[in-house]
């Protein structure tokens, strides 16, 4: 009986192990990789970023790119964990090395298939430029974005 059970439980475990995702798998299949732009018809700007996410060496990778601007934050950064949630969202850490901090994002998807941020937060300050879908600085939701390559 003690042997089917530790059998038992070496099974269930991995069971788990094969169902468990990487970061990367789990943003593909929520359907993050690509490049996103509020406007893809538009050039890229500081008020129109193409930020494009995307798996290099195993690793997911955000690039931030607005445009020419040498200030406005053009980088690459590693997204450490990302989780479907139970309502369809997405949820995500990355790590800012340049900015030193490490944020967390909760993406929320269109029917159209457009994607906009619900949440954005320094996880070690817990401040937030994003709550409830709406930029804690003026109360504006955060725009849609959609992907353009």
């Amino acid at each position: 009986m003690q042997h089917s059970l530790i059998a038992l439980l070496i099974f269930l475990g991995s069971l788990g192990a094969a169902q468990a995702q990487t970061v990367a798998e789990v943003a593909s299949k929520w359907g993050l990789l690509g490049t996103w732009q509020i406007d893809c018809r538009a050039p890229v700007s500081r008020s129109n970023g193409a930020i494009t996410y995307l798996v290099t060496g195993g690793k997911l990778q955000m690039q931030r790119d607005f445009g020419g601007d040498k200030n406005a934050g053009n980088d690459t950064n590693t997204i450490v964990a990302a989780a479907r949630k139970p309502d369809g969202t997405l949820e995500y850490t990355t790590v800012f090395p340049s900015l030193g901090q490490t944020r967390q994002q909760t993406d929320t998807k269109g029917s159209d298939g457009r994607r906009r941020a619900l949440s954005n937060r320094n996880v070690d300050t817990n401040e937030y430029t994003i709550k409830d879908g709406k930029l804690v600085s003026n109360g504006t939701d955060s725009l849609w974005q959609t992907r353009c390559r």
